[in-house]
């Protein structure tokens, strides 16, 4: 199974896999993710700006856990 970071907000996830690909998915009441209904982005114009920004910190979460797998910072 392909590993799959994420953030929540405004009952969205917003997901990145390990190939860099941004995809976003329903979150239920119960705070799990309705992966079976998962989408492309495709903002309008009035979201676009927030998408974005989401997907970046989605970049940020990728590469915070690559340097943590290979332990870029030793002491």
């Amino acid at each position: 199974m392909p590993q799959i970071q994420y953030i929540v907000a405004d009952g969205n996830a917003y997901a990145i896999d390990e190939t860099g690909y941004m995809f976003g998915a329903p979150v239920f009441k119960d705070n799990s993710v309705d992966w079976e209904h998962s989408y492309e982005f495709e903002p309008c114009e009035e979201d676009a700006e927030y998408v974005a920004y989401m997907c970046r910190m989605l970049q940020d979460i990728q590469t915070l856990c690559e340097e943590r797998k290979y332990e870029v910072f030793v002491k």
